[in-house]
């Protein structure tokens, strides 16, 4: 089911559950018998303000692990970004655009550029310490790179790229596959001049991604 609600707004402990015509001060106690979350709300602009970023990206995201923890929910999925790793990506491993580079694993910690990049460190980070508190049982930081049905012709953009088909059995296996603890898993497609390494992404979700741009090598 979806969620209508302010999640950059603190919740009360006390409400009902509905998933549709819900009222924004209810909104977290929708989460209540839920056995997972997708988190996929945020501003997405990578240029937006910190005070453009602030309400949705910072305090939506504690508010829904928060709430999510309070619940008992077992997994949140968090749709991070390749924003998370930018300045590894442009600065300090500029050749792992090649098809034979370094590529930026799961294991690479947080290494953000702009305000969005930073959010969404936080997010990633606030779910490691939900984990190792012991209020969540899984959460899975999905640092997507550039979505859309097509690839761009931007080179450097295509190698990002994830295809429709392979977000969708990517996010389902997020929330399918027997997994506990905090991971990192990168949500790009099969190209080879991708700039991440998708050994763990495959291993710890039992994943294969399948599309590559039209004119790039299999």
């Amino acid at each position: 089911g979806c969620l209508i609600g302010n999640v950059s707004e603190p919740q009360p402990s006390g409400g009902w559950r509905s998933w549709l015509n819900l009222k924004p001060e209810h909104w977290s106690n929708a989460f209540k018998g839920a056995q997972a979350i997708i988190h996929l709300a945020a501003n997405i602009d990578p240029a937006a303000s910190w005070e453009e970023i602030l309400p949705n990206n910072i305090h939506g995201t504690w508010n829904v692990i928060q709430a999510a923890a309070r619940c008992g929910v077992r997994r949140v999925v968090f749709a991070s970004s390749n924003w998370a790793v930018k300045a590894i990506e442009q600065k300090l491993a500029p050749g792992c655009y090649q098809p034979d580079g370094p590529k930026i694993g799961s294991d690479a910690p947080p290494f953000p550029m702009t305000a969005y990049g930073l959010s969404k460190s936080f997010g990633e980070l606030a779910g490691r310490m939900f984990i190792d508190e012991g209020k969540l049982e899984t959460f899975v930081a999905v640092r997507i790179g550039n979505y859309g049905h097509n690839a761009s012709k931007d080179e450097i953009v295509r190698t990002r790229w994830i295809g429709t088909n392979d977000i969708r059995s990517l996010f389902r296996r997020c929330v399918e596959a027997d997994l506990r603890g905090f991971h990192v898993v990168y949500g790009v497609s099969a190209q080879k001049t991708a700039p991440y390494d998708l050994s763990h992404t495959r291993q710890a979700l039992s994943w294969l991604p399948q599309q590559v741009p039209a004119d790039h090598e299999t």
